[in-house]
This record gives C-alpha cells, sequence and structure tokens, in this order.
C-alpha cells in the first residue's frame, strides 16, 4: 500500500499549469498537449474537506508546470485552507507578476507561523533572465519587498550555473537585506545526464529509443525539469521547431512563411493543436475565414481546453457580427483562462453589441484590472530579454551536485541507463514523507514527478508508460472531481500496484530515476 488515508501528511497541489516565465529546461516550455488549466475554489474545497485538513502538517503549492503566482484561486484557497486547520502553507513563484497589492494580500494570507512563499530567483540582475526567461528583474524585486514588507516570510531558492555561480555569496547578501529568512544555493545534477549519454554513445552502446532520454529532477522542492542535453532529434522536437518558426513568421506579419512551417509542423505531428491554431491565425489573416475556422475546430477536438482558440473562434463570430456565438465562445474562453485580458476586451466589445452595457463595462474593467496587474514597469532597468549564451553546469567544485558521480558510477555499474532503471533499488520519498501531489487538473498522484510524465512530449519513455498506466487502470481513475482522496488511494493502483511495481522490472522509469536508492539528483549547498 502506498498510503493509507489517515496516514497523508503532506499534500503537494499545483492550482494552475500556466506560468509567465519560458525556461529552457521546463517541461512546459513549449509543450504542444499541455492543457491550460487551473483548480477552482469548488475543487479546493471538495478535495480539502475540514476532517481531511486535520489530519495534514504542510499543503505546498508547488510548480510542477505552472506558477501558483497567475492564477486568481491562489489567495482564497490559501485562506479557506488555513479556515479548515491546515497549520502550514508554502508557495513557490518566480515572482515576476501581479502588482505590489496583490503580494500584500498573499502576505495576509499567510498567517502561519511556518508558511513560506519560495522566490526562485537564479541570480541578479544581469542573469536571472538567462535561465528564468520572460522574467523581469525589477517586477521580482518589486514583488519581494511587498510581500515582504507586509510581513510575509520569503525563501530565496538559487539554482547555480555556470553564468550566475560568480554571484551566489552576493545574492545571500541581498538576502539577508531584504529580510529573506533564508537563502538555499542548489546545486543540480541535471547536467549529469548528458555526461552518462555522451559515455554510452562513445562506447556504442546502442539502446533503444525510448530509453535514450533522460529527464533531471527539479531543483525546486518537488517539481521536475527537462535535461539539458543535445538527445538525438525526435520527431516531436522537429515539429516544435516548425511551430516556433511558424509563429515567429506569424508575428512578423509573414502569413505565408507562417503557413508553410505550420504545414510541416504538422504533416510530422498530425495531432499538435497549437501548430493548427497557428494555421488557422494564418490563414485567418489571409481572409480565408473558413479555413480558419476549420483549424480551429481541429486544434479544440485534439484539445477541447483551449482557451486562445475559444477566443479565435469568437473574433471569427465577431467579424461576421454574429454577436451571440462570438460572446459564447470568449466566455468559454474566459472561463479556461480567467485572466485572459484580451477575451475580456473583446468580450466587453461584444456585448456592447448586444445592447447589456453592465456586462460590457464588467469586462472591461476586469480586462483593465488584469492588464495593470500583469503588464511590465514601463522603463525597466534591466531588460527582460534573456542573454543568448548556453547554459552550463557550475564549474567551480563547491557547487557542483556531490552525489554526481555516484550517479554515473552507479549507471555504469549496471552496464546502461535502461539495466539501471530495471533493476535498482526503489525507495519512495513522497511515500516515506507520507505525501500525495494533486495536479492542476485535480487528479491524484503519488508525487508530481509520476504526475509530469502525462505531458512530458520530450521523452519516449515517460509518457507512453503514463499513457499505458490510464488505458489500465481507466481514465479518470484518480480524477478528485468525481471521488474523494480517501476513495482514490483505495482504487487498486495505490492499494497494491504501485508500490508492487518498485520491486518488479515493471516499474516506471520516473519512479527509479528520482527514488533509486543511489543518489539525490538535487542538491542543497547549505
Amino acid at each position: 500500500m502506498y498510503l493509507k488515508y489517515e496516514d497523508i501528511k503532506i499534500v503537494s497541489v499545483e492550482i494552475t499549469s500556466r506560468c509567465n516565465a519560458a525556461c529552457p529546461q521546463c517541461p512546459r516550455t513549449d509543450n504542444p498537449i499541455l492543457p491550460g488549466a487551473e483548480l477552482k475554489m469548488e475543487d479546493i474545497e471538495r478535495i480539502f474537506p475540514k476532517d481531511f485538513c486535520s489530519q495534514l502538517d504542510l499543503v505546498y503549492m508547488c510548480g510542477n508546470y505552472g506558477d501558483a503566482m497567475t492564477s486568481n484561486t491562489t489567495i482564497p484557497a490559501i485562506e479557506y485552507l488555513h479556515r479548515m486547520g491546515v497549520p502550514h502553507i508554502s508557495v513557490y513563484t518566480n515572482g515576476s507578476g501581479r502588482n505590489p497589492d496583490w503580494w500584500q494580500a498573499l502576505a495576509k494570507a499567510m498567517t502561519g507561523e511556518h508558511d513560506r512563499v519560495i522566490f526562485s530567483i537564479d541570480g541578479l540582475a544581469d542573469t536571472n533572465s538567462i535561465y528564468r526567461q520572460n522574467t523581469n528583474w525589477d517586477r521580482i524585486m518589486q514583488s519581494v519587498n511587498a510581500f515582504i514588507q507586509a510581513g510575509g516570510k520569503a525563501v530565496w531558492h538559487y539554482l547555480i550555473f555556470e553564468h550566475n555561480q560568480h554571484q551566489v555569496e552576493s545574492a545571500r547578501a541581498l538576502a539577508e537585506e531584504l529580510g529573506f529568512v533564508e537563502f538555499v544555493p542548489k546545486a543540480t545534477s541535471r547536467f549529469v545526464a548528458k555526461e552518462i549519454y555522451d559515455k554510452e554513445s562513445a562506447n556504442q552502446q546502442p539502446q533503444k529509443a525510448e530509453n535514450s532520454q533522460l529527464e533531471a529532477k527539479s531543483d525546486r522542492q518537488n517539481q521536475p525539469e527537462t535535461a539539458n542535453w543535445p538527445a538525438p532529434q525526435h520527431q516531436e522536437q522537429a515539429a516544435l521547431q516548425f511551430h516556433r518558426q511558424a509563429e515567429k513568421c506569424l508575428k512578423q506579419g509573414k502569413l505565408s512563411e507562417a503557413i508553410a512551417a505550420s504545414q510541416k509542423a504538422l504533416k510530422i505531428q498530425p495531432n499538435f493543436a497549437a501548430a493548427w491554431k497557428t494555421l488557422g491565425n494564418a490563414v485567418q489573416g489571409l481572409g480565408k475565414m473558413q479555413a480558419a475556422a476549420d483549424c480551429y475546430a481541429k486544434a479544440l477536438k485534439i484539445q477541447p481546453n483551449f482557451p486562445e482558440v475559444y477566443a479565435n473562434v469568437g473574433s471569427l463570430y465577431a467579424q461576421q457580427q454574429q454577436w451571440q456565438p462570438a460572446s459564447a465562445y470568449y466566455q468559454k474562453a474566459i472561463e479556461l483562462k480567467p485572466n485572459f485580458a484580451g477575451a475580456y476586451r473583446n468580450l466587453a466589445k461584444v456585448l456592447t453589441q448586444l445592447g447589456q452595457p453592465e456586462k460590457a463595462n464588467y469586462a472591461w474593467y476586469q480586462a483593465i484590472a488584469i492588464e495593470s496587474s500583469q503588464a511590465p514597469e514601463p522603463t525597466p532597468s534591466v531588460p527582460s530579454e534573456p542573454a543568448s549564451e548556453e547554459l552550463q553546469p557550475p564549474s567551480l567544485e563547491q557547487y557542483k551536485n556531490p552525489q554526481g558521480d555516484q550517479f554515473i558510477q552507479a549507471v555504469e555499474k549496471f552496464g546502461s541507463l535502461n539495466n539501471y532503471y530495471r533493476n535498482v533499488e526503489i525507495s519512495c520519498q513522497t511515500q516515506a514523507t507520507k505525501e500525495i501531489f494533486i495536479s492542476f487538473e485535480a487528479e491524484l498522484w503519488p508525487c508530481c514527478w509520476v504526475s509530469h510524465t502525462k505531458y512530458a512530449v520530450y521523452n519516449h519513455t515517460y509518457r507512453p508508460q503514463m499513457l499505458a498506466l490510464i488505458e489500465k487502470y481507466g481514465n479518470g481513475f484518480n480524477s478528485l472531481r468525481t471521488q474523494s482522496v480517501k476513495d482514490a488511494i483505495a482504487r487498486d493502483w495505490f492499494r497494491e500496484d504501485l508500490t508492487k511495481s518498485f520491486s518488479c522490472s515493471k516499474r516506471l522509469d520516473v519512479c527509479a530515476h528520482e527514488c533509486g536508492k543511489t543518489f539525490n539528483s538535487t542538491w542543497s549547498l547549505d
């Protein structure tokens, strides 16, 4: 048995799949199948009844795919969980978003003695955005100051690369000056994956394609990220490249080039919803409304909860002055993505045409409120554009993961990475800490590492294994929208099959990687 219901002490919960950053080693970046979704307050109240909350020691709002900062559920959920008796709540964020009022409100909600907000800031003004791409240093400092000055307790997590290793002690001093309660420099083993791959290639040890990729554990607490190493080009990666090219051409107004690149992506990966959306936008730009509608329909068939596509369909109807269906599609987009300012703006225009001025004014207000809370500083002193240098592991010995060599030696001992995964002894970390994970889709999993494999398009083993698991136990077997935590954890997989798999060769590769009794893939240096 993984855990008895009454033994659960920690819940990691991912409020949303959305994030404003585009970190190059994050599994959400350029992920064509990741849905935009988040938990609502009705989900929180159903999943966390008072009797369940009373037995918990901690609820951790982690960043498996998304950032809790981007969700409107975060603050009311924290307030609710405290009312229900949860003593300790932690939140993970990059801090580059919202306005000071929001961060002050977050501080007021974090009333527990041990409540913490963990800011992941990987460098200083000139280096943080090299990895935390799309973030803004001035905005982060504004958020940090607003939160701490309002009484919030903040922790600084600092992931060490070659480009920022010289600033660790300066960042530590800044953390003390700003009032952080803790500064945590983090060593990573993500680059160890490249070394193993290079060695196996040099020794000409062929492996099956699905076992040739290794995903490195996150340097956030309980959050996975992809490894940064040059694995062979796979179809998904080629499709992603064409899609990025299509998006770039579309932004430049090169519609024919955008169409051609989108079609190349779709030829490789026909079920690429984002590419269908981009193709639809491009042909719509040429005035081909029916062709655009067909593309959007295909995108929604593949990914039914795609807010941007619903908004685009709404715009098609609005251009034809079909106000009622346009309104319905914009509202659906907002339902799926509550912070969708553009959809609110277009909805306001449509509601005005429908003769509903009060509702139109409300939509305008929402659009303005969202845009003002998310807008960057007018004249940032540090540009948000990341430097173009390639990520490299730290070269200074004191900042390397001291267990990285152990992992390499263990793989060599087993003969190959595949043999290691099949045979290493597993000691489940979250089982030991009596922890469960709840995804942004309200699904119960033993940990975020297992959960994230559902959308792990970069890996040819993780996702197929997850899809096979879902096929075996049935879609929704772990849904907390149709059953309680108590009922879900009593199902076959949690009750018996998961822990059985730890001691056989049919275990999930992600379990062997994260919880193999060989090394700790993330290491705190303090």
